[in-house]
């Protein structure tokens, strides 16, 4: 979910270790503002078809091994295993309170999660990347919060593998 900077390295990243991919853009392509020497990769990707875009669309709803999207094509309804929602260097709050993610009631609104593990108030919601930082956007970026999907696969292998 998503289409700028953040979304594009996690499509490219996830169909490089074999993942089926599916992107959610709200408008017609990717973000213009992509880093340019990543843009072509991304735009290849999906012009050949290893990775679906729904243009024009957004998700409405989230189920256990599906999403619901809105597209011009009318509702359509994705097999899904995980949603990355990668939708911008702000957290998206409403759907943090949606996902009955807790937050803090001070100016920063961090939410509520185990740095251990990165796992939120809310069991199976990990959070990764800026969202953690709430609205203190400048202590999170890429390069200092990659550690974040590392502690969240091992603390997923530990619980499906007891």
């Amino acid at each position: 979910m998503g289409g700028a900077n953040s979304a594009v390295d996690a499509a490219l990243e996830c169909w490089r270790k074999g993942a089926s991919v599916s992107m959610v853009l709200l408008g017609d392509e990717v973000d213009d503002n992509v880093k340019y020497w990543v843009r072509p990769d991304i735009m290849n990707r999906i012009r050949e078809g290893s990775i679906r875009a729904y243009t024009r669309s957004r998700v409405k709803e989230i189920f256990p091994d599906e999403v619901l999207i809105s597209s011009p094509e009318g509702d359509q309804r994705l097999a899904n295993d995980w949603v990355l929602a990668m939708t911008g260097y702000r957290p998206n709050f409403s759907l943090l309170d949606q996902l009955g993610v807790s937050l803090a009631l001070d100016e920063k609104r961090q939410p509520c999660y185990d740095p251990a593990n990165q796992e939120s108030n809310v069991k199976g919601v990990y959070l990764a990347g800026v969202v953690c930082g709430g609205l203190n956007t400048r202590e999170f970026f890429i390069e200092n919060s990659i550690s974040h999907a590392a502690s969240i696969i091992q603390d997923i292998l530990v619980k499906n593998n007891p």
